[in-house]
């Protein structure tokens, strides 16, 4: 059977993390693991974190202060076991069923498994659904993060040889990793893994200049080729016009008005 390490950066992650570990915890097999580093949590996280370590040994928390989110990433990947990695935020979920999917879709090839993905709001509410799709690297350069890294497995060895993740990014390391992944052989799983939490509290939620900043240059240090470079320069203005509308695309009211829209097409 194929083992599965679960990685998970951990800096005061509040109310969010006891159901993030739930979402794991309930699906490892015996010999799977959730290698979880903390930086130190102050908000109660790292007593959470204490007390399950304590009733189960797959839950494996090492605290200590780190450089940041891909610091902490590589440092819990070079504790991991596993065959195959995965990374789940502390303030995010994966999906009923996710781990055996990843299980079922590993052959001897397979390097990257990609499945689909939820976004969801602080309440866990379902914002929006995306199909999974086969890591493209021109298809990356032109539309970001069209894919989730919480619905990545990806073969541990072959993710050290790849050098894991990127010590100078902070916050797009998980597109970075995607246009590193492109050209490894995939399998696509046809089926939401994971759901990732948009809130004003998440990197995703509040940060958005300084996502948009970092990924106009992973992009462009991603060209290789002229049509890289267009799409580089077509996908670097999307991202701006993506985070300037965000919190109007990800409100409510808007997420309550595009379903309405969906369903009568779909009955027309």
């Amino acid at each position: 059977m194929v083992r599965l390490s679960v990685l998970m950066p951990c800096l005061d992650a509040g109310r969010h993390l006891r159901p993030a570990l739930a979402s794991v915890l309930g699906q490892l097999g015996p010999d799977d693991e959730l290698v979880v580093q903390d930086a130190r949590s102050a908000d109660g996280s790292a007593e959470v974190l204490d007390a399950l370590a304590a009733e189960d040994s797959r839950l494996r928390v090492v605290h200590e202060r780190d450089g940041g989110q891909s610091d902490a990433l590589n440092r819990a990947l070079r504790r991991a076991c596993g065959d195959f990695v995965l990374w789940a935020n502390a303030d995010d979920l994966l999906l009923p069923g996710a781990l055996t999917a990843v299980r079922a879709a590993v052959t001897a090839r397979t390097q990257v498994v990609v499945g689909g993905w939820q976004l969801v709001d602080g309440e866990g509410g379902l914002l929006r659904e995306s199909p999974a799709e086969r890591l493209d690297r021109g298809q990356l350069l032109l539309r970001g993060c069209y894919a989730f890294s919480g619905a990545l497995a990806v073969d541990r060895e072959f993710l050290c040889a790849r050098g894991g993740f990127a010590p100078d990014l902070h916050y797009v390391m998980d597109f970075d990793l995607m246009l590193r992944l492109a050209g490894a052989d995939q399998v696509v799983v046809p089926r939401p893994l994971a759901a990732l939490r948009y809130h004003d509290a998440s990197k995703s939620g509040g940060l958005g200049r300084r996502f948009f900043t970092e990924g106009a240059r992973v992009r462009w240090r991603g060209c290789r080729t002229a049509p890289d470079a267009l799409r580089a320069l077509a996908g670097t203005a999307w991202h701006a016009a993506g985070v300037a509308t965000a919190k109007l695309r990800f409100g409510a009211r808007y997420t309550s008005l595009r379903q309405k829209v969906v369903s009568r097409c779909s009955t027309s």
